[in-house]
């Protein structure tokens, strides 16, 4: 068991000017983060049990601590808040590991524990005479963040050629944020709630210079907030594929391919709900007793990638989609060179 503090200091000064403002802003701060962890091994090291909890306070940033007000977009007024204060976290970890056999089995179970007491949101307020949108930094409480995971992973025969492994997780988000409904003029605090379930698998055979994997992932969103506008979203993302390796016994030539089936359902728009084959392929071959390595590589053979970011907060959902790199062949040139010390 350990149990520690951690004393940062810190000392900030900012010279600011806007304006007909100037001003010399300073901001001193220490804090006492304390910890404590414990962890627990069998005498053997099969079993291994580990807990922390740490609390911990920051300082503001010291520009949204100043008095200040930029209205150098007609339309979009920001303001600081001279009250601000710091974030405030406590955490706490736990995790137990256990191994059975000679590596012929493993698993391991987690679970974690987020509290905010204080955060920093955005507040915004509208003025339907001028259509003047006025931003304002200002503290909020209470969003926590509750997860679990559990991993296994085994051999399926005595010469571990068959393996299998499955990574499954949950997790709780209460996220806590200012939102403003449509037809208010002022934010209020809102809360939205985010359920996310998870499991990704694969079994493979892996026998000297073969190996072909097949795998799944299914990921599950659920949000619903408080706002009266707020639409419950159900998401569902999920891939399957195959990949294979093979390196040729006398020229050492390795082949490989990967084809993977990506797909998405439940988004706000039609054009994020698609099904993705990808298909990659690659050879590689050494030269020089392995000292030069050179590799060609083929990425997304069909032109099918696309790649979406999606986000959930106390303002609503937000869907960001990105244009990924298109697809390419790209040619790889690895040179090994290792010099050893010499003998006394």
């Amino acid at each position: 068991m350990e149990v520690g503090v951690r004393l940062p200091v810190q000392s900030e000064r900012l010279d600011y000017q806007r304006g007909a403002l100037d001003t010399l802003v300073y901001q001193k701060s220490l804090f006492a983060n304390p910890w404590v962890s414990y962890r627990y091994m069998s005498q053997d090291g099969r079993r291994d049990f580990r807990f922390r909890i740490d609390h911990s306070r920051n300082s503001p940033y010291l520009y949204d601590r100043i008095d200040y007000r930029d209205d150098s977009q007609p339309l979009v007024v920001k303001l600081g808040n001279p009250n601000l204060k710091g974030s405030v976290i406590s955490t706490a970890n736990a995790d137990y590991t256990d191994r059975k056999g000679d590596n012929q089995q493993q698993y391991h179970l987690g679970i974690s524990f987020q509290y905010y007491h204080r955060d920093v949101a955005q507040s915004v307020t509208y003025n339907p005479l001028n259509g003047i949108y006025t931003y304002r930094p200002l503290n909020v409480s209470g969003a926590y963040m509750l997860g679990g995971k559990f991993d296994i992973s085994r051999a399926l025969d005595e010469k571990r050629y068959w393996t299998w492994q499955m990574n499954a997780d949950a997790s709780y988000h209460h996220s806590v944020d200012h939102a403003m409904l449509a037809g208010e003029t002022e934010s209020h605090v809102n809360a939205v709630n985010t359920t996310v379930l998870h499991d990704g698998t694969y079994i493979q055979y892996n026998k000297d210079a073969f190996n072909i994997r097949a795998s799944g992932d299914i990921r599950w969103r659920h949000s619903e907030g408080r706002m009266r506008d707020f639409e419950t979203l159900d998401a569902l993302d999920f891939n399957y594929g195959l990949s294979a390796r093979y390196t040729l016994p006398r020229i050492k030539t390795t082949l490989s391919a990967d084809a993977t089936m990506y797909s998405r359902r439940g988004y706000g728009s039609a054009e994020l709900n698609t099904d993705d084959f990808v298909l990659n392929a690659s050879l590689s071959q050494p030269f020089w007793k392995g000292k030069l390595i050179a590799r060609i590589e083929a990425f997304d053979l069909l032109h099918q990638v696309s790649s979406t970011q999606y986000s959930v907060n106390a303002q609503g959902r937000t869907e960001t989609w990105f244009r990924s790199l298109p697809h390419y062949v790209m040619l790889h040139l690895v040179y090994h060179w290792n010099r050893n010390p010499k003998k006394p």
